[in-house]
């Protein structure tokens, strides 16, 4: 299934909010901020328009992102060197 807004698909609000969250920490600059059920097609999918969902703020104010990001780096850094 597509949607004619060429985004992504997640079939329901939490496996987008996760989606959301690991895009946070896969991608420093990444700028969506919440998620959405698109009138097109049912779907879930990220956006950075609107307020910021509250999960995501509360893993940036707490540094959970941050740490999970520098996790992330040292694992990449350790696969190439092996």
């Amino acid at each position: 299934m597509n949607c004619p807004t060429g985004k992504r698909l997640y079939f329901d609000k939490l496996t987008a909010e996760e989606a959301l969250i690991e895009a946070r920490i896969r991608f420093e600059h990444n700028s969506a901020i919440t998620v959405y059920q698109c009138d097109d097609c049912g779907q879930w999918h990220l956006t950075s328009k609107g307020e910021m969902n509250t999960t995501l703020k509360e893993l940036l104010e707490n540094g959970t992102i941050k740490k999970e990001r520098e996790a992330l780096n040292w694992s990449m850094k350790f696969k190439r060197n092996f």
